[in-house]
């Protein structure tokens, strides 16, 4: 089978996050088992084969959406021979349409990778602006951006043979919005076990941020609305508030950055506990693994979506915490409290709750016993289960299925 993977989201220099380990693992996976080519708009870290870069011709004279629509046109009068290909797999975004409109020309088939609907995201992820500004924006956002993305979304929807989304609960929002559920295929992200394993070696990592006997609890991430990152925050707080004598015994490390990272920094910079919070920053996607390594504890305190729909990611950290073989602190929401169990692979707390999650990290910090029954039941349940080898496996399963 030879396979075209498209990605075309117009976000550029793109170094770690969920993004960055999902799409070099499919690609990575999916080069062992089938012919694949892969076209993207900028590099791809840690992708293991050649890539074909078509960077865009205008990027910076437009905002980012203007600038992927012409990109589709591009690739229309750059890119030939799409007919020698079979299949088309394409990362869904927002303002792209062009690997629907190929298979629709060429009569192949699509397989449209949606882990989320950035319709959705515009209406309910904006950063927050005020007066004459957030004028504009809402103005704009209701109508040009919506407008647009809905069309280009329905569209790329109706075309794809296959849609692969990443949680139940996502599949679920499709099949509410009409679209057929016979060809809707739930496959939960997965990490890379060629770099994230147990027994990686944390000490230079901790070395070169100053923890040397302190237990050290970690959350990493692109600090996004969904992530818990305020709560999180706020139970740094509350922690050292609660528990005076753990100050200097126990730090924080939160690396990432992202939307919310100078809110977070603000909140915490105030306190006289900054001396024990650790930022990072960003850190490069390699750099990742060790940075695991380093923590005692890791933390996923995602939240409810806003407007009181389920939650509908599948969170690549939460497979990498698992694969490290580390203790971890998690929301009980939705794919997150179906793949782990409280006690046994992780600590569940309720998503929100900044009173659990301080429970649940002092928990784990007085039983160094439970801490390591966790990593354990972690680590056994991901190699399992949840590799980027296995997703792929799965989806050329469902693949032959459907096309035999």
């Amino acid at each position: 089978m030879r396979v075209l993977y498209l990605r075309t989201v117009f976000w550029f220099n793109l170094k770690a996050g969920g993004s960055v380990a999902h799409t070099s693992g499919v690609i990575n996976a999916l080069s062992k088992r089938v012919d694949l080519d892969v076209i993207a708009n900028d590099e791809l870290v840690g992708v293991n084969i050649p890539i074909t870069v078509v960077p865009p011709f205008i990027r910076k004279l437009f905002r980012y959406e203007f600038g992927e629509l012409l990109y589709n046109l591009q690739l229309w009068a750059k890119v030939k021979n799409i007919d020698s290909y079979d299949l088309i797999y394409q990362r869904y975004s927002g303002y792209s349409f062009i690997g629907a409109l190929w298979c629709f020309k060429y009569n192949l088939r699509f397989v449209l990778e949606f882990n989320s609907s950035d319709y959705w995201k515009i209406k309910n992820w904006q950063p927050e602006k005020h007066g004459i500004r957030r004028l504009l924006s809402m103005l704009m956002r209701q109508v040009i951006y919506l407008p647009i993305v809905n069309y280009i979304e329905a569209y790329n929807l109706k075309r794809a043979s296959i849609i692969v989304v990443v949680s139940e609960a996502l599949r679920q929002s499709l099949v509410a919005e009409g679209v057929d559920p016979n060809k809707i295929f739930v496959n939960p992200n997965g990490y890379d076990s060629s770099i994230f394993y147990p027994g990686l070696d944390g000490r230079a990592v901790r070395k070169l941020h100053g923890v040397t006997n302190e237990i050290l609890v970690a959350f990493m991430g692109t600090f996004g609305p969904w992530h818990g990152v305020i709560e999180l925050a706020k139970s740094i707080l509350k922690f050292y508030e609660f528990f005076p004598s753990l100050k200097q015994k126990v730090k924080f490390m939160l690396i990432g950055d992202g939307m919310l990272y100078n809110e977070v920094r603000a909140l915490l910079s105030s306190a006289d506990v900054s001396a024990d919070i650790i930022f990072t920053g960003l850190i490069p996607q390699l750099d990742a693994p060790k940075y695991l390594a380093a923590a005692d504890i890791l933390v996923s305190p995602h939240v409810q979506n806003p407007d009181g729909t389920r939650f509908f990611g599948s969170p690549t950290k939460l497979f990498e915490y698992m694969a490290v073989g580390k203790a971890i602190v998690a929301s009980d929401l939705d794919q997150i409290g179906e793949v782990l169990v409280h006690k046994e692979s992780a600590y569940l707390v309720k998503p929100g709750s900044v009173e659990e999650l301080v429970d649940a990290i002092k928990v784990l910090i007085d039983d160094k016993s439970l801490r390591e029954k966790i990593a354990f039941g972690a680590h056994s349940k991901v190699s399992k289960y949840y590799t980027w080898d296995a997703n792929v496996e799965r989806l050329l399963e469902r693949m032959t299925h459907a096309f035999s």
